[in-house]
């Protein structure tokens, strides 16, 4: 389908971003393929490595280009180098399901344009771009460019969505604008260290806390859009939840009692950010159970090991739980995870 001298491939795949397993992945390099297979290869390394939208080549006849990812537990790096191309995401891509992701891209080379929450910005190589991929966008470079980018899980900033929308169009205003440039630039230069580092999980961690430091400083650059109060004890009390999950005497009144407010204030500031605590602690014990089944450095444990380990005194209740969050029992996703590391050593 031409378009304006561009060729127009939809993608429609549904991925969980942060959710490659195993060490860092060559997802394309189009030099190795033969010139008639590299405009499909295109579309599908980046259909993997994002949500789902529609992706124009520049110049299809002459594309070329390089992806890499790397798995930081819940956070994951990707990096896309490419002759020119265009990501337009519309209400209709909304509608696929996609895990809620922040995108936070150092433009490396090239020139960005972003066009999204009728802001459009324009980003030369050594600024930030945070994207908000739970919304329509429109993303290019002309020519030749190159993007590094940490992808953030929404629901682990702990923040209202409207915040982090809001904080998206003007990162430069916070005071933590240059230190995040740093942080990203350093996490691709040692990338591949980095995700087969021990404490690989336990940085991405810290770079999304990071990311929600970023954005909390930017909701309070602004007078005008500041954001509640209940919305920093909204992000305290998530904290605080993720910091106590292994603990099975972890309650909303105990959660209360450490915030020094009423169970009646702690069940309001939740509603206020748009979450039921109880159901929003079983979510984040199912979350790490899922990924610590993922782990290489958990293959030995016991599935009932693993389930105490992120708060749950049953394990059969756990089993439960897992099967009605995920459709497949805790036992199956192991061996999914084994079978894929299987096939990667082959």
């Amino acid at each position: 389908m031409q378009t304006s001298g561009l060729t127009l491939h939809n993608f429609w795949l549904s991925v969980r971003i942060a959710g490659y397993q195993g060490c860092m992945a060559l997802l394309l390099d189009t030099a190795v393929l033969e010139p008639d297979q590299r405009t499909d290869a295109f579309v599908d390394a980046m259909g993997r490595a994002s949500v789902p939208c529609a992706i124009h080549l520049e110049t299809p006849e002459r594309v070329s280009a390089r992806m890499n990812v790397w798995n930081l537990g819940a956070a994951s790096l990707f990096r896309s180098e490419s002759t020119g191309m265009r990501l337009t995401r519309t209400p209709r891509h909304l509608r696929s399901a996609s895990m809620p992701v922040l995108a936070i891209a150092l433009q490396e080379s090239g020139i960005g344009h972003l066009d999204q929450h009728d802001e459009q910005r324009r980003v030369p190589a050594g600024e930030l771009l945070m994207t908000d991929l739970t919304s329509t966008y429109d993303f290019s470079w002309s020519g030749t460019g190159a993007s590094q980018c940490l992808y953030v899980p929404m629901d682990r900033l702990g923040l209202p969505i409207e915040t982090v929308r809001d904080a998206a169009t003007r990162p430069h205003h916070s005071n933590l604008y240059p230190l995040m440039i740093a942080h990203v630039r350093e996490l691709f230069r040692c990338a591949d260290l980095l995700d087969t580092d021990p404490a690989a999980e336990q940085l991405g961690e810290a770079s999304i806390e990071l990311a929600r430091a970023l954005v909390t400083s930017i909701a309070h650059s602004n007078p005008d859009a500041s954001a509640p109060r209940s919305t920093l004890a909204a992000a305290s009390i998530r904290r605080y939840i993720r910091e106590h999950l292994h603990d099975p005497a972890l309650h909303p009144a105990r959660i209360a009692h450490a915030h020094n407010i009423s169970l009646r204030q702690l069940y309001k500031i939740c509603s206020d950010n748009g979450f039921r605590i109880e159901q929003w602690i079983i979510t984040q014990r199912l979350q790490k159970a899922r990924e610590e089944l993922r782990g290489p450095a958990t293959a030995d444990l016991p599935i009932a090991t693993i389930a105490h380990r992120a708060g749950f005194v049953d394990a059969g209740h756990f089993s439960r739980r897992f099967r009605l969050a995920y459709g497949i029992s805790p036992t199956r996703w192991r061996q999914l995870r084994d079978s894929s590391s299987a096939t990667t050593s082959d």
